[in-house]
Parts: structure tokens; sequence; C-alpha cells
């Protein structure tokens, strides 16, 4: 059976989706006053809806849980390394630093490791996103510790990007690693924030369950739209394409946060997502 003609209009729209939801629900952790409650909050929806499939696969392999404990751990570092960024600039600035930061780690990894080369192509997104990095980070001095923790945070989601790519490919069981890994990782946050904050942590709940609702939801829908457009269109371009919400994380600083968003700084973010898409392109 062949393809309707219009899939890759469907995977576009997914796609871009998927890249808007994902600003969305990082936006909701930055706006959030208590950042640690937030992304607590989002993580306890989330873990709501995974539950239900881990009835619904198998156990993993006994060869697959270094692999899933492993991501665990980078994801655990990864959230409180992106509310310690939250916690000290601007969401237009700590999440393209983050998310530009990645994929750019992850091709590094990948090159030393002999998994896999690069041409002209992937050394010049390499370079498209380090000058954009570095004009991002030129506006907040006072704040050293923001780079630290932004770029923390992308090398654990590098980190977590290889060993999952590296499971899947030795071990199979896609979805059955998928399903474990979202029921995992969202387990130490919610049990976390709660030693750290209490009972206000369920107060907050009382006053916060729609915002954090609105999140999960975002947080859950953009990785289910990126799961369903990979089986449209060609993963390498659809990469590409999801990096747009950086683009996302802009505007919504901007409009929503009320952050300073002037011509260097569009010069520094059109720069990483540049970078992003032309190393996306030449994998």
């Amino acid at each position: 059976m062949s393809l309707p003609p219009d899939f890759h209009g469907l995977a576009f729209a997914a796609v871009m989706l998927s890249a808007l939801m994902h600003a969305s629900w990082n936006a909701i952790v930055k706006i959030g006053g208590d950042r640690l409650s937030s992304m607590a909050l989002i993580d306890t929806f989330c873990l709501l809806v995974a539950l239900p499939f881990l009835f619904v696969v198998p156990m993993p392999a006994p060869q697959v849980w270094p692999f899933l404990l492993a991501t665990v751990a980078l994801e655990v570092v990864y959230k409180l390394s992106l509310v310690a960024a939250y916690n000290r600039g601007d969401f237009s600035q700590a999440y393209p630093l983050m998310r530009g930061s990645a994929p750019m780690m992850v091709a590094i990894l990948l090159l030393l490791t002999g998994s896999e080369k690069l041409g002209l192509g992937g050394y010049a997104g390499i370079a498209l996103i380090c000058f954009g990095l570095v004009s991002l980070v030129h506006w907040r001095r006072q704040a050293p510790d923001l780079l630290g923790f932004a770029l923390l945070a992308g090398a654990c989601l590098a980190g977590g990007t290889v060993i999952d790519g590296t499971a899947v490919k030795r071990h199979g069981e896609v979805l059955t690693y998928i399903v474990w890994l979202q029921a995992m990782s969202h387990v130490f946050m919610p049990g976390y924030a709660f030693v750290r904050r209490g009972t206000a942590l369920t107060a907050l709940l009382r006053t916060e369950w729609k915002r954090a609702g609105i999140g999960g939801i975002n947080r859950v829908g953009s990785y289910a739209l990126m799961l369903w457009a990979m089986t449209l269109a060609p993963v390498a371009k659809l990469a590409a394409l999801r990096e747009s919400s950086v683009i996302f994380a802009a505007l919504l600083g901007h409009f929503l946060l009320r952050e300073a968003f002037d011509r260097r700084r569009v010069v520094a973010t059109a720069l990483v997502l540049a970078g992003i898409v032309t190393l996306q392109l030449a994998r």
C-alpha cells in the first residue's frame, strides 16, 4: 500500500507542533515561581500516563537494564540542571543553550567513538552552533553559572541520546524500551520535590494542577508526535525540523515572559538553529 500523497505535509505539521509543544512545556517550568515543583508536577502527570503501558509491554531483557538505568540517571541530572538554568537566566537564553549544545555534543561523541564520520556540512553545523552559543552567553556575564547548568543539561541530553540509540540498535525492543524509560524517568523528580517542599508541593498541586496538566500533555504529546512523524518521513530531516523549537522558545520568552529579544539575540538564536539544521541534514 502506497503512502498518501500528502504524507510529507502531515509529517511537517506534526514535527512543527511537536517543536512548539516541547518549547511550551519548558516555558511552563520557567513560568512557575517554584521551578522544581513545576517540573515535579509535570513529571507526575507524565508518570501517570506511562504507568498503564507497563502492563502492555514485557519486562526489558537483562542486557537492556544497564542502558535504561544510565539514561535515567542522566535524566535526573538533566532535569535538575534545567531547573537551575531557568532559575538563573532568561528562558530565551537558557533553552537554546541547552537545546543547541545537545546535538553538537551527540555528533562529537559519535565522532570520537568512531560511530559516525562528519563531512564538511557536519563541521559547518558545529561551527554555527558554537558561534550562536557564544553570542547567547555574552548577555549574562553576571550569571556565569547559567552557562554551566545549560551545557550540563545539554550534555546529559546528548549522552542519553547516544545510550538510547545504542540500546535499541543492539537489542531491539524499541516499544518496551520507550515505555519503561518513560515510566522510570518520571519517578525521581516528584519524590525529590516532595522531600524538599513537603506539604507545600501538595498545596501547589491544588492551585497549579491545570498548568501542570497542560505541561504534561505538551511533554507527552511532543514525544508522541515525533514518533508518529518518523513513520511518515526521513528521520534526519524531521530531527532537523524539530529543532525549530529554539525559535518557538524565543517567541514564548518574549511574548509570555516579557524577555528582551533584540537584534543580537535574534541573530544568535538563528545561528544556533541554522547550525542544528545543517548538522542534522549533513549526518
